[in-house]
């Protein structure tokens, strides 16, 4: 295929923009949440349903949309689901209930999931292999670098427009991509011959399996850890993940050939996207809250004061592309996970000041970390199979982030809520103060309003400004014990991709279960890692005369 120099450019700068709008959404609804569920008369228990409502068919249909793209053609699927992103946008700019705005949430998910796996496949197919690392570089260096910006964008417009305007500015965003790739980006259809029957009974139960981990786990906080909806929920994730694991090894043609775990870089950044994907969505979901709520900011200057993590994705992002190129992704990935594990030890140290400019060096290096992973990871896992393969690959690392944030925000939430509390009520006691429940609802709508406005903007009632010292360092306390634990997740991040990744794609080798003659070893990672072809030399193979040909075993 020849794709001309600027048709390639013109693609990786709607790649880019697709990519960047749907973390931007992700990261500045926090901030715009509130003020949608006051405006729209909901409750705090519905505005978790927001988030949730997008992030539920985004992880659950990411593989499926990626081997869509594999069998209709990238474009065809991509286009789509931008069409359906943007007027989902529209749509829930113009809710007039937290009904409607779920719903236009929940249509957003599925146009994202149609998107996120087909922009990184599609710069993989139109750029060359000398490029390839610098190019999907910037997508995920300027991906991430938006996805910082989030909170910026998502306080700013909030506080100095309307709530709307954090969905609406998607509309044009949406358009100009469609403009850009209809126009520039070749159709990457399928060779003749080679389009495969959709996998639904994978698709089917891959997706209760995500979608049940992540209701179960986004829904925690508001159900309860230990309630019969949470536990069911999870459970049925679980059920849903075992029976997808039973399904796929009998399927001719299924939604992930897990020989493709086989090709450790696909392995090794996966995981690698999972773990760094808990660290950058829990940071962007609970950084605003300490401002908010700790130091005291309103939501614009909020969002202002996390620039620091944003600026050196942008320099980064294209250098650790070339970095990349060069030495592949062992060291970059490392290197970028102890860097991420020392921004989290940092800010930990910082909590306690409640003031922003201690906040500032671990602001920093987070950047420094996240646009090194989060560039080097896309060309880590798409070098790394073959073309017809890139979708599905795509598919499984991006819902790597997804769940990963998924499980990441409801885990680090609960326990930042679990030893906040317990931290705040400790130092109550110490100071004989017994806490009622009309006083605990009149802190909780305290706590709404300060989310909202920031805690130096709304008037403090007088039996709360009594404590309010203890309010804030206990606030602090949680941060630091939920930052810390984000720098351990980090140093295991850094330890998987020593350990995995190698500059030239090492296969592992093949386990076999049983009757060791019968088989053959498959040395590519396309097949299911074992042939079923007689082996000569062995009483089904003799006379055979020749070996199976890497690459030819059946499916099945």
């Amino acid at each position: 295929m020849t794709v001309s120099s600027r048709a390639r450019w013109m693609t990786l700068v709607a790649m880019t923009l697709a990519n960047s709008m749907i973390l931007v959404v992700q990261t500045s609804l926090p901030l715009a949440i509130p003020h949608a569920v006051a405006g729209l008369g909901g409750s705090l228990s519905t505005s978790q349903w927001v988030m949730t409502a997008n992030v539920l068919p985004l992880a659950a249909f990411m593989v499926f949309a990626g081997r869509l793209g594999d069998n209709l053609g990238l474009r065809r699927v991509f286009l789509t689901g931008a069409l359906i992103f943007g007027c989902s946008a529209a749509l829930a700019g113009a809710a007039q209930d937290m009904i409607w705005l779920i719903a236009s949430s929940a249509i957003q998910g599925v146009g994202a999931a149609l998107m996120l796996p087909t922009t990184l496949a599609i710069v993989s197919a139109v750029f060359p292999a000398e490029d390839r690392g610098r190019a999907l570089g910037i997508v995920a260096g300027a991906s991430a670098f938006f996805a910082a910006l989030g909170p910026v964008l998502g306080g700013l417009l909030t506080q100095y427009l309307d709530w709307r305007a954090v969905l609406l500015i998607n509309v044009p965003l949406a358009a100009i991509t469609v403009a850009l790739a209809f126009w520039s980006t070749p159709p990457l259809r399928p060779e003749g011959g080679t389009r495969t029957a959709l996998d639904v009974p994978g698709l089917v139960a891959f997706a209760v399996g995500v979608g049940g981990l992540t209701l179960g786990l986004g829904q925690s906080q508001q159900w309860g850890w230990t309630s019969p909806a949470t536990l069911g929920t999870i459970g049925l994730g679980v059920v849903g993940l075992a029976a997808f694991a039973v399904i796929e090894p009998r399927r001719r043609e299924p939604l992930i050939r897990f020989s493709l775990f086989r090709r450790l870089n696909l392995t090794a950044a996966t995981a690698s996207q999972t773990l760094a994907g808990s660290i950058e969505l829990t940071s962007a979901y609970l950084m605003p809250f300490f401002l908010l709520l700790v130091v005291g900011l309103a939501p614009g200057p909020a969002g202002l004061a996390l620039i620091p993590a944003t600026v050196p994705i942008i320099i980064l992002a294209p250098l650790a592309g070339r970095w990349f190129d060069k030495v592949g992704g062992r060291t970059p990935l490392t290197v970028g996970f102890l860097v991420l594990a020392a921004s989290c030890f940092a800010l930990v140290f910082a909590f306690p000041y409640e003031s922003l400019l201690p906040l500032i060096p671990g602001l920093v290096l987070q950047g420094i970390g996240l646009g090194i992973v989060l560039t080097v990871n896309d060309p880590t896992a798409l070098g790394s199979v073959p073309a017809a393969d890139q979708g599905a690959a795509s598919g499984i690392s991006d819902t790597g982030e997804q769940l990963g944030g998924a499980v990441g925000i409801a885990v680090f939430t609960v326990i930042l809520l679990h030893v906040y509390l317990g931290r705040l009520y400790e130092r109550l006691g110490e100071r004989g103060i017994d806490v009622t429940q009309g006083e605990i609802q009149q802190g909780r709508e305290f706590v709404l309003r300060a989310e909202q406005k920031g805690i130096r903007q709304v008037s403090v009632p007088p039996r709360i400004r009594e404590v309010l010292g203890e309010f804030e360092a206990a606030h602090a306390y949680g941060f630091q014990f939920a930052f810390g634990l984000m720098g351990v997740v980090a140093i295991i991040g850094a330890v998987v991709c020593w350990l995995l990744v190698r500059k030239d794609n090492r296969l592992a080798s093949t386990g076999i279960f049983s009757r060791r003659s019968r088989w053959a070893w498959a040395p590519k990672g396309e097949g299911p890692g074992i042939s079923r072809r007689p082996v000569p030399g062995t009483p089904e193979g003799e006379g055979s005369g020749t070996a199976p040909r890497p690459g030819s075993e059946s499916e099945g």
